[in-house]
């Protein structure tokens, strides 16, 4: 069975991460985020993976080229011009010639369920499509299904306001398609979750719901990335060999990625560090997210900052909760 990978945005919500790095390379637990959806479609026996990337989307070309990881193969694909979902979808189906049932996957997500069981409920429903969904207990963020008692799809509010949501399952961003679907697409650059999904429920065609047990985050924000890593360290700490933590340095719930140093008497708490940060002695990082090469200059403090990559908070400085450094940025205490 095939899998496309929907990688083609631009990672918007994610910037300043996102300025220098595609979105699905993200470290989590100083890993690609992309890395954690190979290992779960290995594990559900997908046989080929195919990235189906956009413009200016070098970067995670280059890291994934076409070839074997493990036991899939990976097919990368890109596209020439904008496509949104649907036409990234009937892309990839013409392209890498895929016939037969499939599964697509937002690129952006963090998945971990079982993946057969999916594939038995929408054999055994007669779906033509089923919509992996996950249960949130505030909906308002996302586009949320809802479902008769049947599992059957009838209806989808996007994004509704808080506490008026009709349900709290969210879409996942996991579909299984019968390959049929890929001709009822509209032409063009086109939302398949505005335009194809709708219609086939407005049209009582067999759309599964089929909610799942198991963990699913998305990375669309700083936040919500923050939040993933933070749940799956648990309190622990995912340190690099090779990063440099002295003696005197607390990390604590924290993720630090290669050729970091964190000197003497400073904290880290409840923070991601990507690649070669620095933090001065008795600085203190709680709460941040530092991309490659930020400098945390001596006694400084930052809670809640997300720094672009090669951006410096100068010695001494407080950075105000919140901040958003860009890449390159600089901030010493008296202006960002």
């Amino acid at each position: 069975m095939d899998a496309i990978v929907l990688v083609g945005g631009q990672g918007t919500r994610l910037r300043p991460l996102t300025s220098t790095r595609h979105k699905s390379l993200v470290p989590v637990l100083n890993r690609p985020a992309i890395d954690y959806l190979f290992d779960w479609l290995e594990r559900s026996g997908i046989e080929r993976v195919v990235l189906a990337l956009g413009q200016a989307n070098e970067d995670l070309a280059a890291t994934y080229p076409p070839g074997k990881r493990g036991a899939i193969q990976i097919l990368p694909i890109i596209e020439r011009e904008r496509l949104e979902s649907g036409g990234a979808i009937r892309h990839a189906v013409q392209t890498a010639g895929i016939e037969g049932r499939f599964v697509v996957l937002n690129g952006d997500i963090y998945v971990d369920f079982d993946f057969h069981a999916a594939i038995q409920a929408h054999v055994g429903f007669g779906a033509d499509l089923t919509l992996a969904l996950h249960e949130e207990e505030d909906p308002s963020a996302f586009g949320v299904a809802v479902v008769d008692g049947e599992g059957l799809v009838t209806g989808f509010v996007e994004k509704p306001p808080r506490g008026e949501a009709p349900s709290r399952l969210v879409n996942a961003g996991v579909w299984i398609f019968e390959p049929g679907l890929v001709d009822e697409i509209p032409p063009g650059a086109v939302r398949v979750e505005e335009t194809l999904f709708p219609s086939l429920v407005a049209r009582r065609r067999r759309v599964l719901g089929h909610r799942f047990e198991g963990h699913w985050a998305d990375l669309g924000t700083p936040q919500r990335y923050l939040d993933l890593n933070r749940e799956l360290l648990g309190g622990r700490n995912a340190i690099t060999a090779g990063a440099l933590i002295a003696a005197g340095a607390v990390v604590g719930g924290s993720a630090v990625g290669a050729g970091c140093r964190v000197d003497e008497g400073a904290r880290v708490i409840d923070s991601i560090l990507w690649e070669g940060v620095e933090v001065g002695a008795g600085a203190t990082v709680e709460r941040c997210i530092l991309a490659d090469g930020v400098v945390v200059g001596a006694g400084a403090r930052a809670e809640g900052v997300v720094a672009g990559k090669g951006s410096r908070i100068g010695t001494g400085a407080v950075v105000p909760p919140g901040t958003l450094m860009e890449a390159g940025g600089r901030y010493d205490g008296t202006h960002g």
